[in-house]
């Protein structure tokens, strides 16, 4: 997979994508309990307890990232992009010092909206350990365009970067932090969780 030097985008800072359509609970099938005043007009079904395996990928990325989480162990998956200040500040703020603190632990940061270019020359910069891998995510056309961005990976919903997800046991998503900024200590409580015998 080739990398390519990242080109920050000068066009905005925001980093979330637009507003989700919602429908009114009106809409709700009759006899059931609307989930609230509003509902998401795309609901995912869930099939299989490990979603982030059972689908195809579509992507040179997907299909990179599916066969990492499939192995024994833990496995980080970070969603990011080098023109968006949330991400960088997560950078400032210590995933050097995270990965470094978890040397059994997988670390795949996957650059998103960011015309198909790689961060990997800005992910340099913050001395990030080599092991730590990044692919890119193509999107559909210009990644100014929001309506070109890609909004899921592996069947599973990207809607704010930066984004983390936790997987473990060959592929089962343990948690999806798709909040945006993180503090580390949070990540590395959740790791910790992810890791421990039940």
């Amino acid at each position: 997979m080739a990398v390519a030097p990242a080109h920050a985008q000068e066009a905005s800072e925001e980093c979330t994508v637009g507003q989700l359509e919602m429908t009114s609970s009106s809409s709700a099938s009759p006899g059931r309990r609307p989930d609230s005043s509003a509902t998401l007009a795309k609901r995912s079904t869930v099939t299989d307890p490990r979603p982030a395996v059972s689908v195809a990928p579509t992507t040179e990325a997907e299909s990179f990232v599916q066969d990492r989480i499939e192995e024994d162990g833990l496995h980080v998956v970070h969603f990011w992009a080098p023109w968006c200040a949330n991400s960088r500040n997560e950078l400032d703020n210590g995933w050097a010092g995270l990965v470094a603190d978890n040397p059994d632990v997988t670390f795949t940061f996957v650059t998103v909206w960011n015309d198909d270019e790689s961060g990997a020359a800005m992910l340099n910069d913050y001395n990030l350990p080599d092991r730590v891998v990044e692919v890119t995510q193509p999107d559909l056309g210009p990644s100014d365009t929001e309506a070109n961005r890609r909004y899921s990976f592996l069947g599973l919903p990207v809607t704010w970067i930066p984004s983390t997800w936790i997987f473990h046991s060959n592929g089962e998503l343990a948690f999806a932090m798709n909040y945006g900024e993180m503090e580390m200590q949070t990540v590395q409580r959740l790791l910790d969780a992810t890791s421990a015998d039940w």
